[in-house]
């Protein structure tokens, strides 16, 4: 197989899905603002899927600096490079 190929299975699987996780950026009052968001295809939210999401970056963001969890899908981060990164990090470590 081809790297090409391994692209492509990805992207079958990943139509596949029922659901998937989306984290989104917004600036708010000198801070950027991460929210996790369950995509499904009928529009509804909050599956399992997202919950054991929360709980993984939960766990991942708690030693980072300058950031802060404000609800429960929701981090502020101090700079928004640092909530860039962590949005890398997010895509390339948590399996949709």
């Amino acid at each position: 197989m081809t790297a090409l190929d391994d692209l492509q299975a990805v992207m079958f699987e990943w139509k596949n899905q029922d659901s998937m996780i989306q984290p989104t950026l917004r600036e708010a009052n000198n801070c950027y603002c991460l929210q996790l968001v369950e995509l499904t295809e009928d529009n509804s939210y909050h599956t399992n899927k997202l919950d054991k999401c929360i709980d993984w970056v939960s766990a991942q963001l708690l030693d980072w600096p300058d950031c802060k969890r404000i609800a429960w899908d929701m981090w502020n981060f101090k700079h928004r490079r640092d909530a860039e990164k962590f949005i890398t990090v997010f895509h390339l470590s948590w399996v949709q």
